[in-house]
């Protein structure tokens, strides 16, 4: 037996978006997490063991982001890096 998938319930199957399908999926879209609290208050938590500062902010609407690097107080530049990075899912711009 076999059913075809449901279309998305936005734009025609095949088309590329225009401004009126961005702009209609975006009124749908609900904030799922607070980056207060599942980001920077965390952040804030691991100031007394490490250093910590903004390096820039995400420009997203009327809401701004900023962007932290963390550090070890004993940073040794002599040592191998690892660069720990999150993603931001949706379109934004990078701004100081």
């Amino acid at each position: 037996m076999s059913t075809a998938a449901a279309a998305y319930p936005i734009g025609t199957p095949g088309t590329p978006w225009g401004e009126a399908e961005r702009a209609q999926w975006l009124s749908r879209q609900t904030r799922q997490r607070s980056y207060e609290s599942d980001v920077l208050n965390v952040i804030e938590r691991l100031r007394s063991r490490f250093d910590v500062h903004e390096y820039g902010c995400l420009e997203y609407g009327p809401d701004v982001y900023p962007l932290m690097a963390i550090r070890s107080r004993n940073w040794r530049a002599d040592r191998p890096v690892v660069l720990i990075t999150g993603g931001a899912h949706a379109p934004g711009r990078f701004a100081r």
